[in-house]
C-alpha cells in the first residue's frame, strides 16, 4: 500500500485563511459598501464573513482640573421638616459637587454619559500650610513630606465620583479601575482623568 499523495490546498480566489478557517473577503466589502454608501450588497455574508465585521469599540475620555481645596464627601445630616426628620447632605460637599460636575460638563462638550465600563484615575493635591517652617513647605512640595492630613482621599474620591453620575459616565457602579494619589502642592486642586475600557459591563 502507497502512502496517499497530499495535494497543495487550493484557495479559491478573494478568499484568506484564518487558521483552518476560510473567510470570504467579498462578503466583508460588500458590508462596508453597504455601510458606506448605503447601497445593499448583491449577495448576504455567510457565518464565516460575519466573523471579520467585528470591530474594536471607539472609546472615549475626558479629563478636567479643578483648582482649589478638594473637599471631603461629608456623612448625611438629620434635619426636622415638617414631615419628619430628613436626611441631607452637608452644604459645604453639595457646593464642591456641583463644582465638579460644571467642570466635567464643560469638559464633555455636549457629549452624552459614558455607557462604558470605565477606568478612573484622580490626583489630590491638599494646600501646603502656610503656618509651617519655609524648610517644611519645600519637602512637602518635592514630596518628602506626605500629605496625611485631612481630607482623607477616599472620602474626596468619592464626593468625584458622585458628582460625576449623569454627566461623564450613567452612574459610578460602572468604576472599575481606580488610581487616587494624595499630595501637597502650591497650588491646591484636583485632577480628574476617566478613560471607557473595552470590557462589556455585566
Amino acid at each position: 500500500m502507497t502512502k496517499r499523495q497530499q495535494w497543495p490546498m487550493v484557495v479559491p480566489a478573494g478568499t484568506t485563511m484564518v487558521g483552518t478557517a476560510r473567510v470570504r473577503e467579498v462578503g466583508f466589502a460588500a458590508r462596508e459598501i453597504e455601510r458606506k454608501t448605503g447601497n445593499a450588497p448583491v449577495t448576504e455574508p455567510d457565518d464565516f464573513d460575519r466573523a471579520t465585521l467585528h470591530e474594536l469599540p471607539t472609546l472615549s475620555s475626558v479629563s478636567f482640573v479643578v483648582e482649589g481645596q478638594p473637599v471631603a464627601k461629608g456623612r448625611p445630616r438629620a434635619g426636622m421638616t415638617g414631615a419628619g426628620i430628613r436626611m441631607h447632605t452637608p452644604a459645604k460637599t453639595k457646593a464642591y459637587e456641583r463644582k465638579i460636575s460644571a467642570a466635567a460638563r464643560v469638559a464633555m462638550h455636549g457629549r452624552i454619559a459614558f455607557g462604558r465600563p470605565v477606568a478612573l484615575k484622580v490626583a489630590i493635591y491638599l494646600e501646603i500650610p502656610l503656618s509651617w517652617p519655609k524648610t517644611r513647605q519645600t519637602k512637602a512640595r518635592i514630596g518628602v513630606i506626605c500629605a496625611t492630613n485631612k481630607p482623607d482621599a477616599d472620602n474626596v474620591l468619592k464626593a468625584i465620583k458622585d458628582a460625576m453620575n449623569d454627566v461623564v459616565y450613567e452612574d459610578d457602579s460602572q468604576v472599575v479601575d481606580i488610581v487616587v494619589t494624595k499630595k501637597y502642592a502650591m497650588e491646591p486642586r484636583v485632577e480628574v482623568d476617566v478613560k471607557e475600557l473595552s470590557g462589556e459591563a455585566a
